[in-house]
């Protein structure tokens, strides 16, 4: 029996009057059918193509003045469009989207602080959705913030309103930090001993490790980004706003995991079963996989981006050094993944000499 084909979420395949297989996208009344497949680079690249793309008139069920009116300008409007990498404007355009359908027939007028500080909190509640995994906490929480501040700034400014934004008002939600959590030297060894070389969830990791891209990135990675013994990565988060380009070397350790594969893919390193490249959701849910599988539960994709950082702060990189190798733009984004080390540092620096007085000081025998 044939498997059934894995499509990104709200995409459906069928068989038109030609005998021919058609991939439809569908999401909140509205449609647009592929014209690559959607697991492809091309595909994937439609997709969120769709996702972002808004028309200048809202639909017409909604009133004017409601939250579904406003919606339907902003996502077309500089506010919500200026600056945004496509994969920016995919991930803002999800996360208002639930909020949008949920209260599409309301008035903006209506919202008060204690209104968004109920969305807030409801958000930062973890749960499992339909499909069994977690969602939810204090920073899907501050996310959802981060959006409806300025869908809300729109909205004011489009309705003439003169009245402050409700989002300024509500109480921000407190989020642990650490965030996601650090590999250790220990765990990384871990996860290399239960999957060897010439296995993909180890090309996986070595990737991770030696180029620190995110997800979306690590998905498209491929031949195309070897050069001379180098790697040229455009990271897709900065890709529109500032073109950067990033320049890494070829880490003898990731290369030797690329040529241990039996196979990779024409376009990507890393493909799906079924031969096609991963999408950023994707190649998320597989490293889920994967750690569980190597007894780390706790680790992630992302935080292998963090231990590349940790591992350079360890070895002495400085700041600027580490935005070369991460594509970071401020000292502040470096130090959410170097916090732990400079910690370390400084506590080494302070306690030495008073290790080395107390030493020299004891009573001789």
């Amino acid at each position: 029996m044939a498997r059934k084909e894995k499509l990104p979420a709200n995409v459906s395949s069928f068989v038109d009057r030609h005998g021919k297989r058609r991939y439809r996208w569908r999401l909140a009344g509205r449609s647009a059918y592929f014209k690559a497949h959607p697991n492809t680079p091309e595909g994937q690249a439609e997709l969120e193509g769709f996702i972002a793309q808004r028309t200048a008139e809202p639909a017409p069920r909604y009133a004017h003045g409601t939250v579904g009116w406003v919606a339907g300008r902003y996502y077309s409007s500089a506010a919500f469009l200026g600056g945004k990498s496509p994969t920016t404007a995919r991930t803002a355009t999800l996360i208002l989207e639930k909020f949008v359908a949920e209260v599409a027939h309301d008035l903006i007028t209506n919202f008060r602080f204690d209104h968004i500080e109920a969305l807030l909190l409801r958000a930062a509640e973890k749960r499992q959705n339909e499909k069994g995994r977690m969602i939810g906490g204090p920073s899907a929480a501050n996310n959802l913030r981060g959006e409806l501040k300025p869908f809300f700034d729109y909205a004011i400014k489009l309705l003439g309103l003169q009245r402050p934004n409700p989002v300024d008002q509500a109480a921000s939600i407190s989020v642990p930090k650490g965030g996601f959590h650090t590999w250790t030297e220990e765990e990384i060894q871990q996860y290399r001993a239960y999957h060897p070389l010439g296995t993909k969830p180890r090309l996986a990791l070595e990737i991770f490790l030696w180029t620190a891209l995110r997800r979306g990135d690590a998905s498209s990675f491929g031949r195309k980004h070897l050069k001379d013994g180098k790697i040229e990565v455009t990271p897709s988060k900065t890709k529109d706003r500032t073109g950067q380009v990033l320049w890494l070397p070829a880490a003898p350790q990731l290369v030797e995991a690329i040529e241990a594969m039996p196979v990779t893919g024409t376009e990507t390193f890393l493909v799906t079963d079924y031969g096609l490249p991963f999408t950023r959701a994707g190649l998320g849910q597989r490293m889920r996989k994967w750690c569980n599988d190597a007894g780390l539960p706790h680790c992630s994709a992302h935080g292998l981006r963090k231990a590349a950082a940790r591992r350079a702060a360890e070895n002495g990189a400085s700041n600027q050094e580490l935005k070369a190798v991460g594509g970071w733009t401020t000292d502040r984004q470096v130090a959410v993944y170097t916090a732990a080390v400079e910690q370390k540092r400084m506590a080494r620096q302070a306690m030495a000499p008073v290790i080395d007085f107390d030493l020299a000081n004891r009573p001789k025998p």
